[in-house]
């Protein structure tokens, strides 16, 4: 390192709630995630889209199928830096799923 770098401060940054934990309903069941510090522009994702779907504000829809999934979620579509959020959808019985109007 020259005299004229400076180290790069670390870049802290988080999502939030790091889990969800719903019962298995016929209602659209939609928890906002909450972002922490400043990436660059988020990029979302789920490992089970059938279980949890998350849309790209960062809605995350459950609770029709019981099962688990991972939102992951990246600083930037250049997906250098990674968090993530556990979904667990619990319980049986139920119908198919009922649009509840907003």
């Amino acid at each position: 390192m020259n005299n004229l770098e400076q180290p790069q401060e670390p870049h802290y940054w988080d999502v939030f709630p790091k889990l969800i934990r719903v019962s298995r309903s016929p209602f659209v069941q939609r928890i906002p995630l909450s972002i922490r510090g400043l990436p660059e522009a988020p990029v979302f994702e789920s490992s089970n889209p059938d279980v949890a779907s998350v849309d790209q504000d960062g809605n995350v829809e459950c609770g029709f199928v019981p099962g688990a999934a991972m939102i992951l979620v990246w600083d930037s579509p250049e997906r250098l830096s990674l968090r993530h959020v556990q979904v667990e959808v619990y319980g049986g019985g139920v119908s198919a799923p009922v649009e509840v109007p907003s």
